[in-house]
């Protein structure tokens, strides 16, 4: 018996497995994935980055405390430094965005002893340059 079917019918049947296991677990829908476009050699092109002016519009108040926190560098991977500030502080992702693309920037103001740390600790683990005031 030839084993050139059993191994493609195994291969198969792993590939139905993990298909639906990205499926379930990662939400990626293999069906809405056009791969007409990778096989005719159109290239897609990332549009530009806008750059974010410098604004000191938002700020995270507290009443906490009398300490602030300021971002003078964000570092090189800003999407970790936005996604942990947007884990600590709880804003939105246009307001991270704008804080981490407009450094040097104070985001939060009247804050706790204790939080100003943990935040500075947090988010210099990352790669970001914090200043306590």
């Amino acid at each position: 018996m030839n084993m050139t079917f059993f191994y493609i019918a195994i291969l198969l049947m792993a590939l139905v497995i993990m298909r639906e296991i990205l499926k379930n677990k990662y939400n990626v829908d293999f069906d809405k994935i056009d791969i007409s476009k990778i096989f005719s050699g159109v290239i897609v092109s990332k549009a530009p980055v806008k750059k974010i002016a410098k604004t000191n519009s938002f700020q995270i108040n507290k009443k906490t405390g009398s300490r602030s926190l300021t971002m003078l560098d964000s570092g090189i991977n800003k999407a970790t430094v936005m996604a942990t500030l947007r884990q600590i502080t709880g804003i939105d992702y246009a307001s991270a965005k704008q804080i981490v693309y407009s450094t040097p920037k104070t985001f939060m103001i009247n804050i706790s002893d204790k939080e100003a740390d943990l935040t500075k600790q947090a988010l210099e683990f990352v790669g970001a340059k914090i200043e306590i005031k």
